[in-house]
C-alpha cells in the first residue's frame, strides 16, 4: 500500500534520495533468494561431480531451483519462527522438488555457509559498482582539474584567505584521494569476496576428507575467493568494507563542504548547476541540495562504520546476534556510499565555476594574501628574517581602508629594497603559484595509473 513504508530506503517519498538503482537491486530480497538458490545448485553440482551425491540428485536440485517460486508470505512467517530464512527456504524447495531433492538438497551445508557466501556474492557486485562509480567521478574531476589548471583562486586555510592557488589544483586534491580509494578497494576486494563453506562447525565433519576438495571447486564455480582455515566466527573482512565506505564518504563530504561554502552569495565562486533546491517561502533561494544530501549520506556512512566492529563481537565458534547486524549494516552502508557517489558525479558534472569571481575575491582581503610573496622577494634582497619583520611592520600600520598594493608602494623601506617592477610582480597572484602545473599533472597521472588496473 502506498505510504506504508517506514524506512527512507523504501519510502515512496525519500527512496530516490537515499538509493542508487543498481545498488538497490543488489540488496533486494529477491536477489538474496537468487544467490541462496545459486549456492544450492552449485554445491549440488560440485558434490555430484566428486561422487558425493548422485548425479540424478544434482539434476533434480537444479531443476527444482530453476522452477521454484518462493511463497513470500510463508517464508516471512517461517523466518519469524525460526529466526533465519535458510531453513524455511530449503523446506519450500524440498516441497517443490522430488525425492532426490528432499534427500540431497543442502547436503553437508549449514545456514552460515549460505549467509556468508551470499554476502560475499553481493559484496562482489557492490564493490564492482563502487569501483566504476569512483572511476566515473574521477573522470569528471580529472576533466575539471585540466580545464581549470590556470583558473586562479584564493586558497583558504582554517576558513581564512591564505595564498593564491588555482581551482584546478584544488580539484586535483580531491582526485588524489579518489586514486587512493581505488587502491584501497583493489586491496580489500579479494578479502571482501571470500565465501564460507564447512558445515555446522566449519570442519567439514558431514562431508569428510573430501571437504577441502569440495570447497575449492565450489568457490571456483562461484568465482569467489576461497577461504583458508576456520572462519566461522570472523567478520573482520566485512567490517573492513564498511570502514572503507566511510573513507570514501570523507572525500565526498569534503567536496560537498567546499561547494556549499564557496557557493555562498558572499563568495559566489561556484554554484550547483542542477535544477531544484528551491525554498518553500523565499523565491530567490536555490539551496545546495546535492551538497546537502552528500553530507547527510556521509554522516550515515560514518554511523555504520562506527557500528561495524560490533559484528566482530563474537564468542565460541560464532554468535548469531552479532552476525544479524550485517543484514542492516552492509546493505544500508552500500546504498549510502553508492548514492553519494552518484550524487557527487552529478554535482561535479553540473558545477558552475565563476572564474571572474574567483579572481575578484582577492580584493576581499585587499590582496593582503600576497604578503608572503612580497616577503620572499624581499628575502632575496635583505634576508628572510628581515623581510618577515618588514612585512609585519607594514601590515601593523594598515588602517583597514588601504589595499596591500597601496601599502607596499608607499613604504619607504620596501621601495629602497625593491624596484616598482619587482613590487608589481610580487603582487600578481599568477606569479606565486609554485609547482601548480606539475602537481596537477601528478594527480592526473596517478589517477590514470590506478583507474584501469
Amino acid at each position: 500500500m502506498m505510504g506504508d513504508n517506514s524506512s527512507v530506503f523504501d519510502s515512496q517519498l525519500y527512496s530516490s534520495l537515499f538509493t542508487q538503482k543498481e545498488m538497490k537491486s543488489i540488496w533486494t530480497d529477491a536477489n538474496l533468494i537468487r544467490e541462496w538458490v545459486k549456492f544450492e545448485v552449485t554445491i549440488a553440482q560440485v558434490q555430484a561431480d566428486l561422487g558425493i551425491i548422485p548425479k540424478e540428485a544434482a539434476t533434480a536440485i537444479t531443476e527444482a531451483c530453476q522452477t521454484f517460486k518462493p511463497d513470500w508470505q510463508r517464508l516471512a512467517q517461517d523466518t519469524e519462527s525460526v529466526g533465519m530464512a535458510i531453513k524455511p527456504l530449503v523446506d519450500q524447495i524440498c516441497d517443490h522438488g522430488n525425492s532426490w531433492v528432499k534427500q540431497y538438497l543442502h547436503w553437508g551445508c549449514t545456514t552460515q555457509d549460505l549467509l556468508d557466501t551470499s554476502l560475499a556474492m553481493r559484496l562482489k557486485s557492490s564493490l564492482i559498482l563502487v569501483r566504476k562509480q569512483l572511476v566515473d567521478l574521477g573522470d569528471e574531476l580529472a576533466a575539471m582539474a585540466s580545464e581549470h589548471q590556470d583558473t586562479v583562486c584564493v586558497a583558504r586555510t582554517n576558513s581564512m584567505d591564505a595564498l593564491p592557488s588555482t581551482w584546478g589544483l584544488q580539484v586535483s586534491s580531491y582526485l588524489t584521494e579518489l586514486s587512493r580509494h581505488l587502491t584501497r578497494l583493489d586491496e580489500i576486494y579479494p578479502r571482501a569476496i571470500t565465501g564460507l563453506y564447512g558445515g555446522a562447525v566449519g570442519n567439514f565433519s558431514s562431508i569428510g576428507t573430501q571437504g577441502l576438495v569440495v570447497r575449492k571447486a565450489l568457490f571456483a564455480a562461484l568465482e569467489l575467493n576461497e577461504p583458508q582455515g576456520l572462519n566461522n566466527g570472523s567478520l573482520d573482512h566485512v567490517a573492513e568494507v564498511i570502514q572503507f565506505f566511510a573513507l570514501v564518504h570523507g572525500s565526498l563530504c569534503r567536496i560537498a563542504n567546499d561547494v556549499e561554502t564557496m557557493g555562498r552569495a558572499s563568495i559566489a565562486e561556484v554554484r550547483e548547476g542542477e535544477s531544484g533546491g528551491g525554498s518553500s517561502t523565499m523565491p530567490h533561494k536555490a539551496n545546495p541540495r546535492a551538497s546537502n544530501m552528500i553530507q547527510t549520506l556521509s554522516r550515515m556512512g560514518w554511523m555504520y562504520a562506527s557500528s561495524a566492529p560490533n559484528m566482530m563481537d563474537q564468542q565460541d565458534l560464532r554468535s548469531a546476534s552479532m552476525r544479524v547486524l550485517s543484514w542492516s549494516l552492509v546493505p544500508e552502508s552500500a546504498l549510502c556510499v553508492s548514492t553519494a557517489l552518484e550524487r557527487a558525479q552529478r554535482l561535479i558534472g553540473h558545477l558552475v565555476v565563476n572564474k571572474q569571481q574567483m579572481l575578484a575575491n582577492f580584493s576581499a582581503s585587499r590582496h593582503f594574501i600576497m604578503s608572503e610573496a612580497m616577503m620572499m622577494v624581499l628575502a632575496q634582497k635583505i634576508g628572510r628574517d628581515q623581510g618577515y619583520k618588514l612585512m609585519k611592520e607594514v601590515l601593523v600600520c594598515a588602517n583597514g581602508s588601504q589595499s596591500f598594493i597601496d601599502l607596499v608602494r608607499e613604504d619607504r623601506a620596501i621601495n629602497q629594497a625593491l624596484t616598482k617592477q619587482e613590487i608589481a610582480v610580487a603582487c600578481d597572484p599568477l606569479n606565486y603559484l609554485g609547482c601548480n602545473q606539475q602537481l596537477i599533472s601528478e594527480a592526473l597521472a596517478q589517477f590514470e595509473q590506478v583507474k584501469n588496473r
